[in-house]
């Protein structure tokens, strides 16, 4: 069993029900050189969207090179994040922000804080057209030449979502982040803007991206509630060149 698997189901993180772990284990180990190698190489993570921490304590002992800074709106507080963090043997290497992802003056002041010159950023923050594609307009400069931006949990694309969490995310006129990712991937044209993410800046993103692999994760998922969604689960990843 791979590393990653191991500590996906010691920390009880959701990606394995939701079927991401094999894909990351794909990008983060099956594919390793010695050139490039990056749970030795990694040295700065960022995770938007940690909630009660379990994926962060995952990362924090998957990457023992890395700082892993977490950006939340932590709506049960930072001292109850804190608290439940409480005998992590990792925290020296824990770095934690409070802001809404899509809210420049907020992603500013984080960078302004904390710098960019991240080697992965992980974006499984509130899902929401304008959130996914905000951040990935502000943040994409932040990473690293060969990093990686993944962005999770992208079958809030499908509409079903608010029957899933409770809340709209798609907004009347937006681009469905699945579609802008799709043009990436194919290299095409058919989106060449969005709602947030100008014509200039879209194209300068896609001439810097050497790849990028939407995934499908489990083709059902049914909630806790007993919602099954009927759009499998998807994850992205993009590798800058």
């Amino acid at each position: 069993m791979s590393l990653l698997k191991e500590l996906t189901i010691k920390y009880d993180v959701d990606a394995l029900e939701l079927g991401y772990t094999q894909h990351y284990v794909d990008v983060l180990e099956n594919n390793t050189t010695p050139e490039y190698n990056p749970r030795d190489d990694f040295k700065k993570v960022l995770e938007i969207g940690v909630e009660t921490g379990r994926s962060h304590r995952l990362w924090l002992e998957y990457f023992p090179n890395a700082n892993v800074y977490g950006y939340d709106i932590f709506k049960y507080g930072v001292e109850e994040f804190n608290r439940l963090q409480e005998g992590n043997p990792y925290l020296d290497r824990s770095i934690m922000f409070e802001g809404d992802q899509s809210n420049v003056d907020d992603l500013q002041k984080f960078l302004s804080e904390h710098g960019g010159d991240f080697d992965m950023i992980i974006d499984d923050g509130g899902h929401t057209m304008e959130q996914m594609q905000v951040s990935l307009n502000y943040l994409w400069d932040e990473l690293k030449s060969g990093g990686l931006y993944v962005i999770e949990d992208l079958h809030s694309c499908s509409g079903e979502w608010p029957h899933l969490y409770g809340y709209e995310v798609i907004k009347s006129g937006d681009t469905l982040t699945t579609d802008l990712l799709y043009s990436m991937e194919n290299n095409d044209e058919t989106i060449t803007e969005t709602n947030y993410i100008s014509k200039e800046r879209l194209s300068d993103i896609k001439r810097q991206v050497k790849w990028c692999r939407t995934k499908i994760g489990v083709e059902t998922y049914t909630n806790p509630k007993g919602y099954t969604y009927k759009w499998p689960t998807m994850l992205a990843f993009i590798r800058k060149l």
